[in-house]
């Protein structure tokens, strides 16, 4: 059939994108010339190898100065106060995480956390403190494209890929965070904004995949009729 196998392939692509987020060292070469096959006119440049240890080290990376992780919880509302925060409050008050972002281990975390565990799927250690990383969101996509699985492609889409916009939003921020330092101009800034700048031209693509998957999904599944709402 030939929707399911453009569904097959626009996952995929996805997932080879959405790696080049994960975590290299010295062998985000190798992450790069797959996205260049698999990708073609579409695959991100290759960095400089100092590029792209800022990208790791200072926006990939918690805590660090620059820090954008591509990890859902980051930019969902909470709809209750994780445990030990006053999860028994009422709703509305102080103890309320409704409204509450950049948090880790969110709702999407938990459902994702639920969704493994069923799979039988463990989360790797460097991914343990966020589950709903958009590496591990794609790898899951096509896991459930690979099988044929569209209705599951489709809730994925649905409820787990909305917030690519808000991301590439942070990006942005911290980008015009960085030109109004003092110490612009110097070697290590300017590797930095060039790293944001790539980071940022990542999520771009990210998220024109994700948009082609959910059209490809569409064409199978019909029960999925909702406008693009990644962008």
């Amino acid at each position: 059939m030939e929707a399911m196998r453009s569904m097959r392939e626009r996952a995929s692509r996805l997932r080879i994108a959405a790696a080049l987020f994960a975590p290299w060292g010295d062998d985000y070469r190798a992450a790069y010339e797959e996205a260049r096959e698999a990708l073609g006119p579409q695959a991100p440049a290759l960095p400089t190898a100092a590029v792209r240890r800022r990208l790791e080290r200072d926006v990939l990376a918690a805590g660090a100065p620059a820090s954008a992780l591509p990890v859902e919880s980051l930019y969902r509302p909470w709809a209750a106060a994780p445990e030990g925060a006053g999860g028994g409050a009422p709703r509305g008050g102080a103890a309320d995480f409704g409204a509450a972002r950049h948090l880790f281990l969110g709702d999407s975390a938990q459902h994702m956390r639920e969704l493994y565990r069923r799979l039988q799927l463990e989360v790797p250690p460097p991914f343990a403190a966020m589950p709903d990383h958009v590496v591990l969101l794609a790898e899951t996509v096509d896991l459930f494209a690979q099988a044929g699985n569209a209705e599951a492609v489709a809730a994925m889409m649905d409820d787990h890929f909305g917030w690519l916009g808000d991301y590439r939003t942070e990006l942005a921020v911290r980008r015009e965070a960085l030109d109004a330092r003092a110490d612009v101009g110097i070697p290590q800034a300017d590797e930095l904004a060039r790293a944001l700048d790539h980071a940022a031209a990542l999520a771009d693509g990210l998220v024109a995949l994700a948009d082609d998957l959910a059209l490809s999904v569409r064409a199978i599944d019909g029960r999925w009729d909702r406008e693009q709402t990644h962008r």
